[in-house]
C-alpha cells in the first residue's frame, strides 16, 4: 500500500522515530492508528473531527524537547 503523506504529517513520523520510541514508520502509523480507534471506540473523537489531528507539530517537537527525544 502507498501513503501519500502532507510534508508535516512525514516530519511527525520522522520525530517519533529520531525519539527512539520508535524503530520505523509502520510502527508509528500502527500505534497511532490503534490510539485513533481506542478513541473512537470511547466516543472521544466523533466522525465530523476523526480527521483533524490531535497535536501540531510544533507541540509534538515541543513534548519531544521535554522529554529529552529531541534537541
Amino acid at each position: 500500500m502507498v501513503i501519500d503523506l502532507h510534508p508535516e504529517q512525514q516530519r511527525m513520523i520522522d520525530l517519533a522515530i529520531q525519539s527512539g520510541a520508535f524503530h520505523d514508520s509502520n510502527e508509528v502509523i500502527a500505534t497511532a492508528l490503534s490510539m485513533l480507534a481506542e478513541d473512537i471506540e470511547d466516543g472521544a473523537v466523533s466522525e465530523d473531527r476523526a480527521h483533524e489531528p490531535r497535536f501540531t507539530l510544533a507541540e509534538v517537537e515541543a513534548e519531544l524537547r521535554a522529554l529529552g527525544k529531541l534537541e
